[in-house]
């Protein structure tokens, strides 16, 4: 009799436990939300709208909610919010910025000429920059990282010059009534020459200094580990199936982004594979390390004063999940 007491209670336990609300059931939906992964026009980043489109995110697991953004620099006051749970960006961004916990889970590519320094006629080399009024992303952004590197190395500085908070995506229309000049990249960058302005100089002038990656937040990382190595297997799926159809997934990017297919293009843009992301991880495969560029983009904003201590490169820089042999489960 005592035996079945016990196991009369037992039972209405569990079914009273299972009923209550804010229990099991709760928790399983919180943990299947979509990964809410902000991004921006750019080509190295068109890899998620195809693999939303062709369904790469379910295939592999992973529900994601692709957050296309008008304004580049919103996507990291959003994601230092924890508004987004990851974000496409600049390495010198994030690591700026330096969002507690967040983590780089693969680098999308080198830019190297996708980018550059679009300037009126009448600017024929840096030394003409000196008391123009030159757009670039804010603060914040890698265009001033560049830039900066530009003017020192012809003995200019950003006093020289004033510097204007001016999107990529509207340089052109900018110029030249409030900009002689602004950092701007593809599409627009090639376009420049049919309004009549001139390329001054462009990413390809310092191949690797400029990797554009993927973050994540670390409780994120920490929490959702599956999910996210769903996510970057799923990217590169996705990535391999645009350079084999590029006719098809350029519609698709067109469709997402609202541009016309035929300015869709790689042009300037170093896509990373899966292997070159093993390379671009190790600290030995200097200089292309994500490590050594890391250490420069660091120094540089230390240097001007843009902050004063230096975000830790061993723990933001995570390289499991582009190995993706599981060793995050242990």
């Amino acid at each position: 009799m005592r035996k079945f007491l016990l196991f009369f209670m037992g039972f209405i336990l569990a079914v009273s436990t299972a009923l209550m609300p804010g229990c099991s059931q709760d928790s399983h939906e919180v943990e299947v939300k979509p990964l809410r992964v902000g991004w921006f026009p750019w080509p190295g980043w068109y890899p998620i709208a195809i693999a939303k489109e062709k369904g790469f995110f379910d295939k592999h697991g992973v529900s994601v909610d692709p957050i296309l953004y008008t304004t580049y620099t919103a996507i990291f006051s959003d994601f230092a919010a924890a508004k987004v749970d990851s974000v496409h960006g600049g390495l010198y961004e994030l690591l700026k910025i330096n969002v507690p916990g967040m983590k780089v889970v693969l680098a999308t590519d080198y830019s190297e000429g996708g980018e550059g320094l679009v300037v009126t006629s009448d600017i024929n080399s840096p030394a003409d920059l000196a008391g123009k009024r030159l757009g670039i992303q804010g603060a914040l952004s890698g265009s001033e990282f560049i830039l900066t590197t530009l003017l020192r190395k012809h003995g200019l500085s950003r006093t020289d010059l004033t510097l204007v908070d001016v999107g990529p995506e509207i340089v052109l229309e900018t110029m030249p009534e409030q900009i002689q000049g602004g950092y701007t990249w593809e599409p627009f960058l090639s376009k420049a020459k049919d309004k009549g302005y001139k390329v001054l100089f462009t990413t390809a002038d310092t191949p690797g200094m400029i990797p554009d990656v993927i973050a994540f937040q670390g409780e994120v990382v920490k929490k959702r580990p599956a999910d996210v190595q769903a996510f970057v297997d799923a990217w590169f799926e996705a990535q391999q199936y645009w350079l084999a159809n590029r006719e098809e997934c350029d519609t698709i990017i067109a469709r997402a982004i609202g541009m016309d297919a035929g300015d869709i293009s790689l042009k300037g843009c170093r896509i990373l594979s899966r292997q070159d992301n093993l390379k671009a991880f190790a600290k030995e495969s200097q200089p292309s390390s994500l490590f050594d560029v890391g250490a420069m983009q660091i120094d540089f904003f230390i240097s001007v004063g843009d902050a004063s201590t230096a975000p830790n490169l061993e723990e933001i820089l995570d390289p499991v999940f582009v190995k993706g042999d599981g060793d995050f489960q242990k």
